[in-house]
């Protein structure tokens, strides 16, 4: 399936944003910077949503405390994106966080390292992605089915600011058994570039590692 038709075949973001209010220790945990909202701090929803929705949280008090992506069929209620201050999120947020990702990664390639980890999940601000570099070689792991959604705009983002040959998608066992969520989206699936049909290879400190990117664990060496 070409890149576009894969893109096309996902749903659209609702536009709709689902509202919560939630418990005092829940808050305090927002607040002190924890990435997750967990399904039992949740005290009062304004609708029910689908994975991928935008989900913002509220205090007791109504003031906003965080927005993030919501996923029903998981424990982890909401992934944070952004907390403390209102925040668009749209694919030009979405650049942003990987243009940041990849500019406090350029040291790297100082030591002469073509294999590393672009997208560290919460660590980066987008919780439960992670995107590894293998040369010229992408490859996006999803740890929840709420970022399918929000593909399009990852994946666009992640061609402007790489220019990657292929992109390659992983999924966590978790995301893998939500077939109804997944819109056709399989592990090890080609997402842009040419079928891989060997090993990549990769430099980590001037040597040359190669790895099964489709098969291998995680997202085939990190």
């Amino acid at each position: 399936m070409e890149f576009d038709q894969i893109l096309t075949t996902l749903p659209a973001p609702a536009e709709k944003r689902i509202a919560l209010r939630i418990s005092p220790a829940a808050e305090r945990a927002i607040r002190s910077g924890h990435p997750w909202l967990f399904a039992n701090a949740i005290r009062q929803q304004s609708h029910d949503g689908r994975s991928g929705d935008l989900a913002v949280i509220f205090d007791r008090k109504r003031r906003f405390l965080a927005i993030g992506l919501y996923a029903p069929a998981s424990p982890i209620r909401v992934r944070i994106l952004a907390q403390g201050q209102p925040t668009k999120i749209d694919a030009d947020w979405f650049l942003y966080k990987l243009e940041t990702a990849v500019e406090q990664r350029l040291s790297l390639l100082q030591t002469n390292t073509t294999g590393y980890r672009l997208v560290h999940g919460e660590n980066d601000g987008l919780p439960g992605l992670v995107i590894d570099r293998y040369g010229e070689n992408y490859v996006l792991k999803l740890y929840t089915t709420a970022w399918v959604p929000h593909l399009p705009a990852l994946l666009r983002g992640l061609l402007a600011v790489a220019q990657p040959t292929r992109i390659i998608l992983r999924l966590s066992r978790f995301v893998q058994r939500q077939h109804d969520a997944l819109f056709g989206l399989a592990d090890g699936q080609l997402l842009f570039g040419k079928p891989l049909k060997k090993w990549v290879r990769f430099l980590e400190n001037g040597l040359y590692f190669g790895s099964d990117v489709k098969k291998k664990k995680k997202t085939g060496f990190f």
